[in-house]
This record gives structure tokens, sequence and C-alpha cells, in this order.
């Protein structure tokens, strides 16, 4: 299995503050079959604190664990969708995963989106579950899907009544983990749901 979306990167922002922690979330991921991590600190949040610098050298420490625990890994970053050019650390040099402002549509969006194509990248909209603007736009919906923008859900969000899931919406599944004390994994679903972890892999070609 896969993960696209977490905040396991120790003091990289509001997500595992210590490699300790780190280490602990990673050995519980592989206890539940995860082979693959992509680690996705914050950029460009406006509420969260984050450095390029530490989020590089932290990385380079933790990819070591990984080695150990036979993971594979990777880095890249969730990107706060802003009218400012920001940076950005695409996951395999290829996809950017976004994410914006949970209840007013961002007028910008689609153009910041369009920018990143030009750009040669394929974009990842992270929990779109929580998007409250995007469920009542069908415009907006449906834009998105012909510009190819792939859609995240988090796995602890996937049931019957989910929008995204009941319309066929769902690209990838992830956990956006930031440490127990938020909120603990739904592991039964990334199992439950083995046929959009399995899509997901094979968008990223890993």
């Amino acid at each position: 299995m896969i993960d696209v979306h977490n905040h396991i990167l120790f003091g990289a922002d509001d997500g595992i503050r210590t490699f300790e922690e780190a280490v602990q979330a990673l050995r519980e991921f592989q206890k539940n079959g995860l082979e693959f991590i992509v680690f996705t600190p914050h950029l460009g949040h406006p509420g969260i604190e984050s450095n390029l610098e530490t989020i590089r050298r932290n990385y380079e420490a933790l990819n070591e664990e990984c080695k150990k625990m036979k993971i594979a890994c990777a880095l890249g970053s969730e990107v706060y969708l802003a009218p400012r050019t920001q940076n950005i650390i695409p996951i395999l040099d290829r996809f950017v995963l976004v994410e914006s402002d949970s209840v007013n549509y961002p007028m910008y969006l689609l153009d910041k989106i369009f920018e990143l194509q030009l750009n040669g990248y394929d974009v990842i909209l992270a929990h779109v579950e929580r998007y409250s603007w995007l469920r009542q736009n069908e415009r907006v919906l449906n834009k998105l899907k012909d510009m190819n923008v792939y859609f995240q859900v988090n796995v602890n969000s996937l049931d019957s009544k989910n929008f995204f899931l009941k319309n066929g919406y769902v690209d990838f599944i992830a956990t956006d983990y930031h440490g127990d004390d938020r909120e603990r994994i739904n592991w039964d679903n990334f199992r439950k749901y083995r046929d959009l972890v399995e899509k997901g892999r094979k968008i990223l070609g890993v």
C-alpha cells in the first residue's frame, strides 16, 4: 500500500515533532502494510510555519530509517495555493499536492493550477472532502476534472455517504496523518478500498 499525504516528517510543520515519534509512526505504517510513503510537509500555509532547509535536512535523517525498514519513500509537500508564487517540492519530480481555503472558494484556484500544469506538473488536490465550496459548485468540480486534476480523500473520511466516493471522483486515498494526538488512522479502510490504493499507485507509477 502507499500513502501520498501525511505529516510524519518530524519538526517540519504542525505534524509529528520528534525523530523518535516519526520512527514509531513508520513502524506502525509498516505493520499495516505500507510499502511506499510520500512525506508532504506544509509549504506556504498562512497559519503554519515551515522551512525548506529544515524539511530537506530532516528528510535525509528519516530516509535513512526508511531504508533500514525497507520502506520506499519520497519527499513532497502540501502546498497552500495563494495568488503569489511560492516554493514547492514536487512528488517524484512530477506531482504537486495542493490545498486551499476550505470554506471560501479561492477565485485564483483554476489559474494557479493551470500555472502549475504549464510548468509540467500534475496536480493532486488534497482532502477534497473538506471543501464545502467544491461539493456545492458543479461547474468548478467539472472544470477541475476536465483539467485532469487528481482528487485525494483522507482515508478516515471514506464511508458510504462520502460525496466524492459515491460519484467516482476519488483518485488517491491517504492518511493526512499528524500524529495520534490528532486522529488515529482507520487502517481497515485501506484494506476495504484497496482498489483506490491501487489506482493511486498506478497514477504515481510506483
